[in-house]
């Protein structure tokens, strides 16, 4: 059974619960909703205390992993260390990543020319890959793709055969809509 104390969730509390008798750690405090907020006018996310875009991608990330209210997730999959790696490491990573995406998303030109006159790729994008390349080897690592297959199945049996689980976990199950309408 798992227990979580949701006004722990998205703040400044690392220990946020329990499944089965072992903590739930989580590090992926959401920052401040600000009026200097680089998307702030393209939000469509109610505008609150909190980043609710930071929010929702968050807990969406987590319950698709962890699931503190035991209907899904592979937290029954791991052990004590490979659960507080995924809340500690995996999940500040995927924060830095939506908080990277901000950022990408307000870039007004993905290209500039330094002082030598090369023409070279906004920075942030540079970063957003690397923090990609660190989610892949830590999923790799922590045994994520065969854990959720080993609960749930090859993910080519349940979604379009090229999808992996990263994929799944941001962009979600793209022929669901087409499953729903028998196309």
């Amino acid at each position: 059974m798992a227990l979580a104390n949701v006004t722990k969730i998205n703040n400044l509390y690392p220990i946020i619960g329990q499944h089965d008798g072992r903590k739930i750690l989580r590090w992926d405090p959401a920052t401040r909703c600000s009026d200097d907020c680089c998307i702030r006018d393209d939000c469509p996310y109610v505008k609150a205390k909190k980043c609710t875009l930071e929010l929702t991608y968050m807990n969406g990330i987590f319950n698709n992993l962890i699931d503190p209210t035991n209907v899904g997730g592979i937290a029954d999959q791991m052990n004590d260390i490979e659960l507080q790696r995924v809340g500690i490491h995996l999940i500040p990573l995927y924060h830095q990543l939506i908080r990277m995406k901000k950022e990408a998303y307000a870039v007004k030109e993905m290209t500039h020319v330094n002082r030598q006159g090369s023409i070279k790729v906004n920075p942030v994008f540079a970063e957003i890959r690397e923090i990609i390349r660190c989610i892949a080897k830590e999923m790799s690592d922590l045994k994520i793709n065969e854990k959720w297959e080993a609960k749930y199945g090859k993910a080519s049996m349940m979604v379009d055969a090229g999808a992996s689980i990263e994929e799944l976990l941001q962009h979600g199950d793209p022929s669901f809509t087409d499953s729903l309408s028998g196309k």
